[in-house]
């Protein structure tokens, strides 16, 4: 099995973005592979940068993001924290020495690690390097 990071499915959503052909393959190809799931707070990630006119140059309108978080809950299966993910966070934090914002990264990762998910493709490799446990998938 494996997973997209926000990155893919903000660039695939956004044209401005220089990987969108690229992104929006890979999503439109996980769409339809049972292989591939999302990760919960991937979805809530996905939903504030492309309303966020800050980080995105075509902001979508919150509704049309939240539409768009809807297609994924029909097209993807969603992996939600379970109280082992926690567990297996704490123990990637006290490993990696994880701090600030990297806690939103290694919760990408225990969700991974409680669901047997190998594999992330992400246009943020370095955000992910350390973590052992995981591959990071070729897509460019």
């Amino acid at each position: 099995m494996y997973t997209l990071d926000t990155n893919i499915l903000v660039y695939a959503t956004d044209e401005a973005f220089p990987l969108h052909r690229q992104a929006r393959r890979l999503r439109d190809r996980a769409a339809r592979d049972e292989e591939a799931v999302l990760c919960y707070p991937v979805l809530l990630e996905f939903f504030a940068v492309v309303t966020d006119p800050r980080r995105v140059e075509n902001p979508l309108a919150p509704g049309e993001a939240w539409e768009e978080v809807e297609r994924y809950l029909g097209a993807f299966q969603v992996l939600y924290p379970r109280p082992r993910t926690l567990r297996l966070l704490g123990e990637l934090v006290r490993q990696y020495e994880i701090s600030r914002q990297g806690i939103f990264d290694a919760l990408v990762v225990a969700l991974m690690l409680d669901y047997g998910v190998g594999e992330l493709y992400t246009a943020n490799e370095s955000d992910f390097q350390q973590f052992e446990e995981i591959e990071l998938g070729e897509w460019r």
